[in-house]
């Protein structure tokens, strides 16, 4: 029939933590794959020693300890939040293992979970890219897919709409 719900509005979800990923040089600043410095990111096909050489340079501060929320800290806040998501840990468990830490210790601890929680991404990529007869295949089926879905929500909207459809001739 005419009208009525056609399209589902999709509801936004934003993690509790993690929404936004910080850059490895300038913890106020989004980490992004488009920013020149390769430094500043961590890239989901970098090796192990690309990931430790990262962490070990990424800008840190000179204070006492490590914690969370303290704005003249913006790169502490972000380097615990990725060792936060990289161990599945809450926050108040990383403080209590990491808080009396110095960047000496923990950087190395941080690049361990980052490299280990990359691990089956990494490997799962891997075994993709070797098969490239695999992969153009999964594509053409998502492509034929996608316009089946797309015809059927395309003729939806034209009806909700009161478009007439097309009547061909021989």
């Amino acid at each position: 029939g005419r009208g009525g719900r056609v399209v589902k509005v999709p509801e936004v979800f934003i993690p509790p933590a993690g929404a936004r990923v910080m850059s490895l040089q300038d913890g106020t600043a989004k980490m992004s794959k488009s920013a020149e410095n390769d430094m500043s990111r961590i890239n989901l096909t970098d090796s192990a020693d690309a990931i430790r050489n990262k962490v070990k340079r990424c800008k840190t501060d000179t204070f006492e300890g490590l914690e969370w929320g303290n704005q003249e800290r913006p790169e502490c806040t972000n380097l615990l939040t990725l060792y936060m998501l990289a161990t599945g840990q809450p926050k108040d468990a990383v403080l209590a293992e990491c808080g009396s830490m110095r960047w000496g210790d923990f950087k190395p601890k941080l690049a361990d979970a980052l490299v280990e929680h990359l691990r089956p991404i990494q490997t799962k990529y891997a075994d993709l890219m070797s098969d490239p007869a695999y992969i153009d295949g999964v594509l053409a089926q998502g492509a034929h897919t996608a316009n089946e879905t797309a015809t059927r929500t395309l003729d939806a909207v034209k009806d909700a709409m009161g478009f007439v459809p097309l009547i061909r001739r021989q």
